[in-house]
């Protein structure tokens, strides 16, 4: 898989990779900072780039933000709490997520 540079802009609250087409993949967030939680809301990937781990890489990224800084995550987005539900996440990851807490 060839490596791609993930961004975190937080006055637009995503995480999001460029391409060279001029496309670009994010997950959006809501921050709640007060009770802090990230509610994880929405993925894209363009079309030509899916299939290929994009969403995937974003979300763990997303996740690894969340644990660094202490917030939880509300999956809100159906693929990140596909993504959490699933045997590819991390114990880590699994951490944060807001439904293991309630």
């Amino acid at each position: 898989m060839a490596a791609y540079r993930i961004e975190h802009c937080k006055k637009a609250a995503e995480f999001f990779i460029k391409f060279n087409t001029g496309s670009k993949a994010y997950l959006q967030y809501h921050n709640d900072d007060k009770n802090r939680i990230l509610d994880f809301q929405h993925t894209v990937t363009p079309q030509d780039q899916q299939g290929k781990g994009i969403a995937k890489l974003l979300v763990k990224e997303g996740l690894k933000y969340a644990a660094e800084n202490d917030y939880s995550v509300r999956p809100s987005c159906w693929y990140v709490a596909k993504y959490l539900d699933s045997e590819g996440a991390t114990e880590e990851e699994k951490k944060v997520d807001i439904r293991h807490k309630i």
